[in-house]
């Protein structure tokens, strides 16, 4: 017995029982993006956009036919980058015939975006975005559910990010023993709590979001900066040249000042404290540093 999609109440039924989707079961449990704050009618352009898209790369996988918006072609240029074809897509998961017996096991079912390789051997799968932000925890909760409804290993898991800056987010699985305690949950009735950090998945997002827009800021600024020096230099030198020491423009916008070549002499700490440590201890002083997050950004 298969599963069956009935697309136009977005429900699956394994015989006479009802699956609750990937898309549900991920928020009961808190494990999925929180839209609550954002308006319906933004919700529901997206969700336009977004079934828009998917309908076309669909239809581009099917039967070779290239559409007309740019996410389209940008699925086309990830996709050669990745070395990935595609061999299924819109694919309802579990797929394989499931015995009478077994019906009872399964609680949920969903339907991937895409399912192919990489390099022509690495099996892969792959979710469409086309939302503003992605949530990585939810979508690795997503697809790692994905890949045990399929009950293979995916090789790569990716998140294809379709937008005005399109780019291939690689997902780290779940470890199958979360993926099992959620599932234990849903079956007890209990709601599960991720180990360690309790906190919500938009608070994770927002933070991750932040992070990437500041790596990107500064990124640019330490551009900017070797492109201001590099004409500051060459102010340096033209005012040498011609002794000048101070000069503005005629509408007073930019002051520059030429400074001559100093020495400094700073203390070296390290070796006081090696070589005179009672001195150096009776000149130190404490101080109160505010306690942080760090976090890394990992591409």
């Amino acid at each position: 017995m298969k599963v069956i999609f009935n697309e136009e109440n977005h429900t699956y039924r394994l015989g006479d029982k009802t699956l609750i989707s990937v898309t549900q079961l991920l928020k009961k449990h808190g494990l999925s993006t929180d839209y609550s704050g954002v308006d319906a009618e933004i919700l529901e352009r997206a969700a336009h956009k977004g079934s828009a898209v998917h309908k076309e790369i669909e239809e581009y996988i099917k039967s070779g036919d290239v559409g007309f918006t740019s996410e389209l072609s940008d699925y086309i240029e990830l996709a050669k980058d990745l070395h990935f074809e595609a061999d299924e897509s819109e694919f309802v998961l579990p797929f394989q015939d499931i015995p009478d017996d077994e019906i009872d096991k399964y609680i949920c079912a969903g339907t991937a975006d895409l399912i192919g390789t990489c390099n022509g051997k690495e099996a892969t799968i792959i979710d469409i975005k086309t939302t503003q932000k992605v949530d990585m925890r939810s979508c690795a909760w997503q697809l790692s559910l994905y890949e045990r409804l399929a009950g293979v290993v995916f090789s790569k898991m990716y998140i294809f990010h379709l937008g005005k800056k399109s780019k291939a987010i690689p997902i780290k699985h779940i470890p199958a023993t979360e993926i099992d305690r959620l599932l234990e949950c849903e079956r007890n009735g209990e709601i599960y709590h991720e180990p360690g950090l309790a906190v919500s998945s938009d608070l994770i997002a927002c933070a991750e979001a932040a992070e990437r827009e500041l790596k990107l800021a500064e990124a640019e600024a330490k551009a900017a900066k070797a492109t201001a020096e590099k004409y500051r230099q060459q102010l340096y030198e033209a005012m040498g040249q011609q002794g000048v020491s101070s000069w503005e423009t005629a509408d007073k916008s930019m002051l520059v000042t030429r400074i001559e070549p100093s020495t400094k002499t700073p203390t070296d700490s390290e070796r006081l404290r090696a070589d005179l440590p009672e001195i150096a201890e009776r000149y130190e002083k404490v101080s109160a540093v505010k306690g942080y997050v760090r976090i890394t950004i990992r591409e």
